[in-house]
């Protein structure tokens, strides 16, 4: 390993969070015990997502006890199964309108890709491929080479677009303008000098004069009234060019309840309303919505913050709240608990296994013992176990095999 790598990855590390390195997160990662990505990745991204349904998720838990790592490893499953991914932090992203998470959603697609795709099945249809065009080359200019007569083709591809623009799941203005671009893409239509570009940025929900819109056709923008329908619309575009559907993962939603360096709430008592609404809306819409999972991540202040966490606003923890509780994790739970996954798996052996592939891939040389394990375990405190141990072992392998027994005082943590 590069010492730049390990170097990177001990700092994360040790600010409690998991290495920016995919490879060194993996080689960590603990296998079909180390958390619930497996069965997401089995009952949701193969199977229910794949087959158009949709869903959201909330996972909480105590700083250091896997969030991120989990979000991170789902997202790489995400993209090795074909789905497009985004990932934000809601301390960055601002949630409490939901046109700025559709923006930020489409800023991180290539719509040229998109429709690519979706031309390239289009021309299948005709009986042709894709890969018999000269570089360079439209397909409307070569199809008239082959002897397609150019009224008959315009018209046979214009037939193709329609279809499009009827599917009673696509908004009509995002369909014409998808469709503007794809005509544009095969040559039967081509667009004026900057339109392309316009069209793409429009749906992208960037602001736009309405002069340029107009020669268009699209007399409408795209803002936090129909955003759910645009969001909609490019979830079914997605199936349609290949994609089995949309990842999208919000880490730190506790930022919902947190204050500033100066002591003000990042989130007043109106915008973390409106955020809060905006996810009820985003609950009860799903049922519109195809082949979408989305993960919203957060610490358990927004369990126990009755004033400002989930509770304070009744119409959407009555929708996520569960109906049974104990002391089991449940997978299938809209409010899943990663505290209780990480007392079901993360053991003394779970320990000594952490370490030694720590010791192996970050050239360490911790050699705690059961007993220190056990102690760490044991301790009750703000931070995850997993956290604790994690950087007991660090610490150890740095002081040369020394450990300050301080890891086990809970008036540290």
């Amino acid at each position: 390993m590069e010492p730049a790598v390990r170097e990177e990855a001990l700092k994360s590390l040790q600010r409690g969070s998991p290495p920016p390195d995919l490879s060194v997160l993996k080689a960590i990662t603990l296998g079909e015990r180390a958390g619930i990505w497996n069965s997401w990745r089995d009952y949701y991204l193969n199977d229910y997502i794949a087959c158009g349904g949709s869903k959201v998720k909330f996972l909480t838990g105590k700083p250091g006890s896997g969030k991120t790592h989990t979000l991170l490893l789902t997202l790489e499953e995400a993209r090795r199964l074909g789905y497009i991914t985004f990932s934000a932090n809601a301390r960055q992203l601002r949630l409490n309108k939901f046109d700025s998470l559709y923006q930020a959603v489409l800023d991180a697609v290539d719509v040229e890709n998109l429709v690519a795709a979706y031309c390239i099945a289009l021309i299948g249809r005709f009986g042709y491929q894709a890969g018999q065009l000269a570089p360079g080359q439209d397909f409307f200019s070569w199809a008239q080479e082959q002897g397609r007569a150019a009224d008959s083709l315009r018209r046979d591809i214009q037939e193709e677009l329609d279809a499009l623009y009827r599917n009673r799941k696509i908004n009509h203005n995002f369909a014409l303008a998808f469709t503007q671009l794809c005509a544009h893409y095969l040559g039967s239509r081509r667009l004026a000098d900057g339109q392309k570009e316009i069209l793409q940025e429009w749906l992208k929900s960037r602001p736009l004069p309405a002069r340029a819109l107009k020669p268009l056709k699209i007399f409408t923008r795209i803002d936090k009234y129909n955003a759910r329908y645009m969001m909609a619309s490019f979830l079914c575009l997605l199936r349609l060019c290949g994609h089995r559907g949309l990842f999208v993962a919000v880490d730190d939603l506790d930022a919902l309840t947190e204050r500033g360096p100066e002591g003000r709430a990042l989130y007043g008592r109106a915008a973390r309303n409106e955020v809060y609404e905006s996810l009820r809306q985003l609950v009860d819409d799903f049922a519109g919505f195809e082949g979408a999972f989305f993960i919203f991540a957060g610490r358990t202040e927004l369990i126990h913050n009755e004033r400002e966490g989930f509770k304070s606003y009744e119409a959407l923890w009555m929708r996520i709240q569960k109906e049974v509780s104990g002391t089991r994790p449940n997978i299938f739970a809209d409010l899943v608990n990663q505290d209780l996954i990480v007392k079901e798996f993360f053991t003394v052996g779970t320990c000594l296994e952490l370490q030694q592939r720590m010791n192996d891939v970050l050239s360490l040389n911790s050699n705690l013992r059961q007993e220190d394990f056990h102690c760490l375990l044991e301790n009750v405190s703000m931070f995850s176990p997993v956290r604790r141990v994690v950087e007991a072992i660090i610490s150890q392998s740095e002081a040369g095999g020394e450990w300050n027994r301080k890891f086990c005082s809970q008036a540290d943590y």
